[in-house]
């Protein structure tokens, strides 16, 4: 087009411009075409539906829960729909019979997932829709029934088999507890034995990603097949024949491992990696893992909102980044130091690239993940290499059992030296960053790395000033806890939970104080607020009543139905309806005259309907938890 080079020189910005079009259009069409064909069209209608089971059965405490494709409808006339869900069957003696790829007739009504309800909370429903999941239902027993089962071939269903496969290899050889779940997580990403403690454990040593097949596991199996491929070596073809070996290798292992968005991005790069060896040409590493990036993001634009997708290329790019810095500030001569080194360093590195994503999703610190991962690394890696020779070895009968004894104690000493650190004083920082100070407080490591290369002025200024301004929100956000008094009554799935917040200091009503922490613990910690402290009798609060701030408010509770007279009527601002009471309103209004009724979400859908009905009535004010999320009151002096 431009002929002339001087033009070229001055329009070359043209064909940067275009890219960055071209990728912003094409990732708007892929996210847009996605979120159409995912719309879940059947929601609250009952009836009879055809599903198919698409992901292993997990079972939990009273249900087993499956991913299913619903494919049909039946009401007056059959219909074909499409649509994936969550399904939770009532766990039962034919529940725990279901099987990837079978087919049920079941008579459900299908509701969209529940969104976040309490402030700072998960929010499940847009975690299930970047699923591809737009709902969920549960089926009692005797509301399901298995016609046939889907025996087309399905590469995840062989998979799931093979990993089960696999997992009965490590129960033949009798590792059992959390030993079985640790190794099953650890090198074959199973996880649905993983118990809640085992998992707090390593988040708080910061080691918690060695429970997902990533990067660090796909690189051991990298190095070992191409270890074992090491003749295929002599000639052009020969390597070529390697490089499609290992490769088919790493994609086998990441199928039987669950295809989770590190794994995936772990064998991409991998992939590469020996492409280029098979030519021998060194692949440039950050284009290889920005390739990667690219491939799973037009397979799955919905992989930039996985956590795990963001943390393990967070993790790979700040090791390559900031591993050089690091190893810059000491340079050991000796070989067994400079082993040590490198392990300080890449901890270092990759800790400095994932803070503000651990420190905004999980709200903590490990503050001594440097220990654990001089301990955790080498000793997974044993780990996995014992469980690949086991793998490998597993017929042969005496061999087998030396090498499963080993690796069930490898595996007892990893759990037992995190159970330790875990336990050691300070071990965990709770820091909450929001949206904005994780943001910023990137920026602000982007700008001093920026000025370790360049030395000026204006990128150490400006990492500085980004640093203070994360500062300056923290103080904002404490200056706005110091001022504020407030009324929250929280959502909680079973039982009823009140906040009394002033200041800084926590008040709570609850009649189950740990479900009360799960749900508000991380509005707590954004929020800068002191520990809670359980009501009882004061001088503002006595037996569900309290005058707080100038507000009357009363929880129900079983005492205040026994008092079915009084001599006065009780004037009220607000009335709590909770604890799974249901009064008879009409009554319970002849004795208290309250401005506002909230109803929480402990009630029932269909007694929450009925009040709703008396106060539209009687022109009292409503609110409902279960509906509206967690009712928030701002008192103001």
């Amino acid at each position: 087009m431009f002929q002339d080079p001087t033009r070229q020189f001055v329009f070359r910005w043209l064909f940067g411009c275009g890219v960055i079009v071209f990728m912003f259009s094409l990732g708007y069409t892929l996210s847009s075409n996605r979120e159409k064909n995912e719309v879940f069209d059947h929601l609250h209608q009952k009836g009879m539906y055809r599903i198919e089971i698409i992901s292993p059965p997990v079972e939990k405490a009273t249900s087993c829960m499956c991913r299913v494709d619903v494919l049909q409808y039946f009401a007056t006339t059959s219909k074909v729909v499409h649509g994936n869900a969550i399904v939770y069957f009532h766990k039962d003696s034919l529940c725990s019979r279901l099987r990837f790829g079978d087919r049920l007739l079941v008579e459900a009504e299908f509701a969209p997932p529940v969104r976040a309800l309490n402030p700072n909370g998960f929010d499940y429903a847009r975690y299930l829709k970047r699923q591809g999941v737009g709902a969920t239902c549960y089926i009692p027993s005797g509301c399901w029934k298995l016609t046939d089962k889907n025996t087309s071939f399905s590469i995840r269903r062989t998979a799931d088999d093979c990993q089960k496969m696999l997992i009965g290899i490590y129960r033949k050889f009798h590792i059992k507890g959390d030993e079985f779940a640790v190794l099953s997580a650890l090198t074959l990403g199973y996880t649905d034995e993983l118990q809640p403690e085992v998992r707090a454990g390593y988040s708080a040593t910061g080691v918690v990603h060695i429970l997902s097949v990533s990067g660090m596991h796909v690189g051991v199996v990298y190095v070992v097949i191409a270890f074992l491929l090491g003749f295929l070596n002599k000639s052009q073809g020969q390597k070529i024949l390697k490089a499609l070996f290992v490769m088919s290798f790493l994609w086998v292992y990441a199928f039987v491992s669950g295809m989770s968005a590190a794994v995936i991005r772990a064998a991409l790069m991998f992939s590469f990696i020996a492409i280029a060896s098979s030519f021998e040409r060194k692949s440039h590493i950050y284009n290889t893992i920005f390739m990667s990036m690219l491939a799973m993001l037009i397979v799955n634009p919905d992989f930039l909102y996985d956590v795990g997708f963001q943390l393990s290329y967070a993790a790979v790019l700040s090791i390559i980044f900031f591993k050089p810095i690091v190893d810059k500030i000491y340079q050991p001569e000796t070989k067994w130091i400079r082993s040590v080194w490198t392990l300080f360093s890449v901890s270092l590195a990759a800790q400095i690239g994932t803070a503000p994503f651990t420190l905004y999703y999980f709200q903590q610190f490990p503050n001594y993940f440097m220990l654990t991962n001089f301990i955790a690394i080498p000793l997974s890696s044993v780990v996995i290499y014992l469980a690949i020779a086991l793998l490998f070895v597993s017929f042969v009968p005496y061999l087998s059992a030396i090498i499963a004894f080993l690796l069930n104690g490898s595996v007892w000493l990893l759990n037992h030296v995190i159970v330790t650190v875990q336990n050691l004083p300070f071990s965990v920082s709770h820091i909450s960053l929001d949206i904005r100070q994780s943001i910023v407080l990137f920026l602000a490591i982007f700008c001093l790395s920026g000025y370790y290369f360049n030395r000026k002025f204006v990128t150490l200024f400006a990492g500085l000033a980004f640093v203070l301004l994360t500062c300056i929100f923290s103080v904002f956000i404490n200056y706005q806890t110091l001022t504020s008094k407030r009324v929250i009554v929280y959502a909680g799935q079973k039982n009823t939970h009140v906040s009394f917040i002033n200041r800084n200091c926590n008040y709570v009503f609850t009649t189950d104080l740990t479900e009360l922490k799960r749900i508000a613990n991380p509005f707590w910690q954004n929020q800068k607020l002191e520990d809670p402290v359980i009501l009882n009798k004061n001088n503002w609060f006595n037996n569900g009543f309290a005058c707080f701030e100038g507000v009357r408010l009363q929880i129900l509770t079983p005492d205040i139905l026994k008092k079915t007279t009084i001599s006065t009527p009780l004037d009220l601002d607000y009335l709590i309806i909770g604890n799974h009471l249901k009064p008879k309103i009409e009554k319970l209004t002849e004795c208290l005259h309250p401005g506002n009724i909230i109803v929480d979400a402990s009630i029932s859908k269909w007694y929450t309907n009925a009040i709703r009905h008396y106060c539209r009535n009687r022109k009292i004010g409503f609110y409902s938890v279960a509906d509206q999320g967690a009712f928030i009151l701002n008192i103001k002096d």
